[in-house]
């Protein structure tokens, strides 16, 4: 009887020790396993490209990875226990408050743009992309990335360059045809119609009468069309009174020849500004005009024009059929869609936006921001 109980209680010894050594197994393997993905991360932290760091919720610094060293300019020991503010441009402190306030409300990543300063005074464009770190459903402090984005700012100036270069190339090459149409064309049709009410004076048979005024007619159409040719080309209007009442006097020539009503709303004086701006917003207002007339089916249109805060904002409206602006726009396979796009494409060469908005059956509104200076 001794002996069974005896060999009762080895028996449950044994299973207590191997159980003991399973769960010890179970252990080390999951601190193996930790410590592995620890270093799978140091790893990664140390090694991105990209400018890695954590900053507590005061804003100072935590941790950095080498990339944030080599971008700006400052050692580790340099960066830690510094306060955020002291490395990111004046100007944009403001968007970096807003992005840690944002994560503070929820648990979101934000992204936003600004300049580092670096420790030789430089300053780097970057795109930093951040969120908030919790502990036991506390946020301790905040994980982020920031990005040298240098080129790809330069490369976006390069490009506006070359699209303002190029309109302003086209702009020219119209002003000078219009020059041409006015002046050349305009003087030799002048002539011709002189000549013919000449001959009209001194027909002396009353058979020919009939074709000089038939080729008088034709002499004042063609004159006429010259004219509208050379005021499309380049309205005189916008070089001696500027956008506003350019765009009240082709507002009225369009009514007239598309029979779309269409009114101007807004400030009626805006007063001079840069004529590049100038000739974009016009060519803008007109290509989305010259969309409502052959795309629209619209019967009315209006231009807000308002000028706040530095920025220029000009609307173009329809009662139109409307179409599906996000699948045109990215597709760009149409007539339509290349002048959509020539649209944005001025607007970026003057550093504005245009946004198209647009559903089936319920009109067409482009939207243009510039910013303006006198």
């Amino acid at each position: 009887m001794k002996k069974s109980r005896h060999n009762s209680r080895s028996e449950q010894n044994r299973r207590s020790i191997r159980a003991k050594k399973k769960a010890g197994g179970r252990v080390r393997r999951a601190q193996k396993a930790l410590h592995e993905s620890e270093e799978r991360y140091r790893e990664l932290f140390e090694n991105s490209r990209d400018a890695i760091y954590v900053h507590d919720l005061t804003g100072r610094y935590v941790s950095v990875n080498r990339a944030a060293e080599t971008l700006s300019g400052f050692t580790r020991d340099e960066i830690l226990g510094t306060h955020y503010s002291n490395f990111i441009a004046p100007k944009h402190l403001k968007n970096a408050r807003e992005s840690f306030c944002i994560k503070l409300d929820a648990p979101i990543e934000t992204t936003y743009e600004a300049e580092i300063i670096c420790k030789n005074g430089a300053r780097k464009a970057v795109e930093v992309s951040s969120r908030m770190i919790y502990k036991d459903g506390v946020a301790v402090g905040v994980q982020g990335t920031a990005r040298d984005i240098t080129e790809r700012k330069r490369a976006k100036e390069a490009l506006q360059t070359y699209s303002r270069r190029l309109l302003e190339a086209q702009e020219a090459e119209r002003q000078n045809i219009a020059r041409e149409l006015h002046d050349e064309i305009g003087q030799i049709l002048t002539a011709v119609s002189l000549n013919l009410h000449s001959v009209q004076k001194t027909c002396q048979t009353d058979a020919c009468l009939p074709n000089i005024e038939e080729s008088l007619q034709v002499v004042e159409d063609a004159l006429s069309r010259v004219r509208e040719l050379s005021l499309e080309l380049r309205p005189s209007l916008l070089d001696d009174l500027g956008l506003a009442a350019a765009l009240r006097w082709y507002v009225g020539r369009y009514t007239t020849r598309s029979g779309i009503v269409t009114e101007i709303i807004g400030d009626a004086e805006l007063g001079r500004i840069s004529h590049d701006i100038e000739i974009a917003c016009f060519r803008i207002i007109q290509e989305a005009l010259t969309n409502t007339a052959r795309h629209s089916r619209a019967t009315r249109a209006s231009v807000i024009i308002e000028r706040t805060n530095g920025h220029l904002h000009l609307t173009v409206t329809d009662n139109g059929i409307g179409f599906e602006s996000d699948k045109l726009l990215f597709g760009m396979a149409s007539a339509l869609a290349l002048g959509l796009r020539g649209m944005q494409e001025r607007a970026l060469a003057v550093k504005g936006q245009v946004q198209i908005t647009s559903r089936p059956g319920h009109g067409t509104q482009v939207t243009l921001n510039v910013p303006v200076t006198r």
